[in-house]
């Protein structure tokens, strides 16, 4: 984060009043991290950061796990815990029946259910066997996943940002055949650019998009496709491109559906 960002991360510490949670309080992390209908503002980043770590392990975790995921190259004070704890605990406030969001425990932290996830929400949506519900699960998508903390090392170790780039990429792919299957070219695009906001390297969805632009006879959006990227592997975007630097299946489709080549409009498929 730059070195304003903590004002920036101030703003998202209020949380967001839309769109309205399952539980009584959701921490969003498809994209700019938010936590959704606290009673309070948080006033302290690390009490905000051990909401959104609490949230993604809700078997609870121990002190000194916490505070090492928070705090990766320091020995923080009992005290300084202590305080992060209760600053959480004050910006959640109470559930409907009266208890703490964030009980009182010696040693040990463990939200109530009251407190879910936006991923949680994605993972039920994306597991149904409605294409309605596909379609929500993808709406969930705001951005690159745990945007905005100071310190995300934990999310990328624990392998958390691995998952949810793999599930949503697979989810976006799973629509946009899905629309491209029914000849609907502009809704299966946009379900490729909503996984690309969460795994922007995955060929997968830059070869729906190239089918896409494909599919409604437009040659100059099958070169903006690979132009855009080959911008995301440091290939130059200008004169020949580089197949070289991509998968051999995109290189074999968009070699297919290139303008150089003479071809009819749609009758490549998807390399998966």
């Amino acid at each position: 984060m730059a070195k304003d960002g903590f004002a920036e991360m101030k703003t998202a510490l209020a949380g967001s009043p839309s769109p309205q949670p399952v539980g009584e309080i959701e921490v969003a992390v498809l994209g700019p991290t938010e936590i959704r209908g606290c009673s309070r503002r948080f006033s302290r980043a690390p009490a905000f950061e051990l909401v959104v770590y609490l949230a993604l392990h809700p078997a609870g975790v121990l002190n000194d796990t916490w505070a090492t995921a928070l705090w990766p190259d320091r020995l923080m004070a009992p005290a300084t815990l202590h305080s992060t704890a209760s600053a959480a605990r004050r910006a959640l406030g109470r559930s409907s029946d009266g208890c703490d969001h964030l009980p009182r425990c010696h040693g040990r932290l463990q939200l109530r259910s009251s407190v879910t996830t936006d991923w949680r929400r994605f993972q039920a949506l994306a597991a149904s066997g409605d294409p309605v519900s596909w379609d929500r699960a993808l709406d969930l998508i705001r951005g690159r996943p745990f945007e905005g903390l100071r310190h995300a090392e934990w999310a990328v170790l624990e392998g958390f940002v691995a998952e949810v780039e793999e599930r949503v990429a697979g989810l976006a792919c799973q629509v946009a055949d899905r629309h491209l299957d029914r000849g609907l070219a502009p809704a299966a695009a946009l379900a490729a650019r909503r996984g690309l906001l969460v795994s922007p390297y995955d060929e997968r969805l830059y070869r729906r998009l190239l089918v896409c632009a494909d599919t409604l006879g437009h040659p100059a959006g099958v070169e903006r496709v690979m132009a855009e990227l080959l911008s995301h592997l440091d290939s130059p975007g200008d004169g020949p491109f580089d197949l070289a630097a991509v998968h051999p299946r995109t290189a074999a489709l968009y070699s297919a559906l290139s303008r150089r080549r003479d071809h009819e409009p749609g009758a490549a498929a998807v390399t998966k």
